[in-house]
């Protein structure tokens, strides 16, 4: 065998791993996304794709983008000239984007740690509960997490070269063209660069280079917000403050609902007491509550069954790398922090809430005081998760799948702990201290990782057969038992809505009228508009006509309901009025403090198609048997 045929049986040596985990993940994948998920069930990537039709079609001035970019619309809308079917095209986008995520997981752990870490912590990360649905779901989510895990691999070499940073910089800015988020990962490759070594002048030009960078990938998104509603970045935090954090007050929701009518921005320091309330709950309580599992079984953790459990090889790994050992001067640190962050608590906060900060106080302290322990090009990955905790907690995250972005720390630390830190306390546990563990230390390193893998494994099961077949979580003994002892046959989620849009075809002009819905997910299966309603809307004892004609609805629901509207009507220009209403499972909008005024209570009759105060104008096309959903049509004529 020649020089050459060995080289290329080297490196097919030290991929053939990471390829075949990265195989056995995507035909996985493949199979549930292509096979077992039949129904459309998101709203997220169809929302979007709608949005990048009307974009496309040369309305964009009616489009209201809050919380994400322009590009990843268009894109959605492009590629379904090719693939023609809108689902379709979520699911090869989804596919494609979990796949290249999990063999970049690899590489960008290869480039600081040995083939051992870096094959566990792809492995932790492929079999990951959240990360497994997530791959199966339509979302606007994973395609600019994987454009982000390609700017870690660039940023994370070890003999970092300016053209990596330019590289790096440029995917990363146009990641965030689809989701803001990606900016605030700039944000840590900024300290990064600034913080590299001590040649100052050298750093701040690599600094300068990084901006310019991002800015040219993320100029597109600027140019095109800016020529069609005069701002550089159409997003609005006010609209997500004030659907999602979790202490408001009947005057800040107003100023915020007045706020996002007029476009103004940053509204939510106004009450600063009621944000640095929410600031806390989100940073300390909420958003690591969807790492580690506090009170969630929807999380991202390393353990996500078992609350908290997470947290110890994340700790552990850290500690590892910081190389921080038991003698009187980190005893001293620890014990001090952990004292001066419970006096603070008690002081200003709620132990039952703001008790993360009790963990988390002595880690960064010995961050600070033991960085320089750390591989230089695992830095970045280390700055990213604080920064983006730190910026992030403005709001309440409301998926776990959120943290994507910065997780791949987790799957890291996880498999320090199991590589580096389980051998060792095997060993101690088993006072051989004399006798060598080389022999044991594989076996105790695959017993560990097989333990982790198989919990993982089963929690994902669970967690994709409640996704793709209408289950709920009930508790983990409960499903257990479920599994077990299942007496009936599966229904794939989705079908009821197929079902009613199959009704809702056959009506005459169709195309020409609008339904009013919660939802939009059913102009997947029809041809027609969608009004979009949360049924919370109105005042309270009008009768059903003006609701249906939105006669006394506030500006902001109408502005809102517009908005979400397909097509969405920015400018208020349409006024439509419905000629099909979809009623039924109602989530309570949080924020709707004078729900009590609304139509919300007059409007139940609707679940029941037999109520006498039902008004004759409305036929009943169609009443579910398993849900409150009833469709019905309206008579405008009577």
């Amino acid at each position: 065998m020649n020089s050459q045929n060995i080289q290329i049986s080297q490196n097919f040596d030290s991929i053939k791993y990471p390829l075949l985990i990265t195989l056995v993940f995507s035909l996985v994948m493949g199979y549930l996304i292509f096979f077992q998920n039949d129904y459309l069930k998101d709203g997220d990537f169809f929302h979007y794709f709608l949005y990048g039709e009307q974009i496309l079609n040369g309305d964009g001035k009616n489009v209201a983008l809050f919380n994400a970019g322009p590009s990843g619309p268009i894109l959605y809308a492009s590629l379904n000239k090719v693939f023609g079917d809108a689902f379709l095209t979520s699911k090869v986008i989804t596919l494609l984007s979990a796949t290249g995520i999990v063999f970049l997981s690899y590489y960008i752990i290869r480039n600081i740690f040995d083939s051992k870490i870096s094959l566990i912590g792809q492995i932790l990360l492929a079999v990951n509960p959240r990360f497994d649905v997530v791959s199966i779901q339509s979302l606007n989510e994973l395609f600019p997490v994987f454009l982000i895990f390609v700017s870690f691999y660039f940023i994370t070499k070890k003999n970092l070269k300016l053209s990596d940073i330019i590289i790096s910089c440029f995917i990363l800015g146009l990641a965030s063209t689809v989701r803001f988020q990606a900016i605030l990962i700039l944000f840590s490759f900024i300290i990064f660069l600034l913080i590299k070594n001590k040649n100052f002048r050298k750093n701040f030009l690599h600094v300068i280079i990084l901006s310019v960078i991002f800015l040219l990938a993320f100029s597109p998104s600027i140019y095109y917000n800016y020529t069609t509603h005069g701002t550089f970045i159409d997003s609005n935090p006010n609209y997500e403050y004030l659907l999602k954090s979790k202490y408001k007050t009947p005057s800040l929701i107003e100023e915020m609902k007045t706020s996002i009518l007029l476009s103004e921005n940053l509204k939510i320091f106004v009450d600063f007491k009621l944000f640095l309330q929410n600031y806390f709950y989100n940073l300390l309580y909420h958003n690591p509550d969807k790492l580690f599992n506090f009170n969630s079984i929807s999380n991202v953790s390393l353990t996500p069954t078992i609350p908290f459990l997470g947290l110890v090889p994340v700790l552990g790994g850290l500690l590892y790398l910081l190389k921080i050992h038991p003698n009187k001067k980190n005893i001293l640190i620890l014990i001090s922090s952990i004292v001066i962050s419970t006096f603070f608590i008690f002081l200003f906060g709620d132990i039952h809430i703001h008790f993360f900060a009790i963990v988390i106080a002595p880690i960064i302290v010995f961050s600070i005081l033991y960085f320089r322990n750390v591989n230089e090009n695992l830095v970045p990955l280390l700055i990213a998760p604080v920064l983006f905790m730190l910026l992030i907690s403005i709001l309440p995250l409301s998926r776990p799948d959120h943290l994507l972005p910065i997780w791949i720390i987790i799957p890291i630390l996880g498999s320090i702990f199991l590589v580096k830190i389980v051998p060792q306390l095997f060993q101690k546990i088993k006072a051989r201290r004399k006798e060598s563990i080389f022999s044991h230390e594989k076996k105790v390193i695959i017993i560990f990782t097989t333990l982790i893998i198989l919990l993982n494994l089963g929690h994902s099961y669970k967690t994709l057969e409640n996704y793709l077949y209408e289950g709920t979580y009930d508790g983990m003994w409960n499903e257990i038992n479920e599994l077990i002892h299942r007496d009936e046959s599966l229904v794939q989620g989705g079908a009821e809505a197929k079902k009613i849009a199959e009704v809702l075809s056959a009506q005459q002009g169709i195309e020409r009228s609008y339904v009013m819905s919660i939802g939009d997910h059913y102009l997947y299966y029809i041809n027609t508009k969608i009004i979009l309603t949360t049924y919370q809307e109105g005042e309270k004892g009008d009768p059903i006509e003006k609701f249906i004609t939105r006669e006394n609805w506030s500006d902001f629901d109408i502005y809102m309901s517009n908005v979400n509207s397909f097509p969405a009507d920015r400018h208020g220009l349409y006024n439509p009025i419905p000629d099909y209403l979809i009623y039924g499972d109602i989530p309570i909008n949080g924020w709707k403090y004078d729900i009590n005024s609304t139509q919300y209570e007059d409007l139940k009759i609707l679940s029941d198609p037999n109520n006498p105060k039902i008004p004759s104008y409305l036929d009943v096309l169609y009443k579910s048997n398993k849900s409150d959903i009833v469709v019905y049509k309206i008579n405008h004529e009577k």
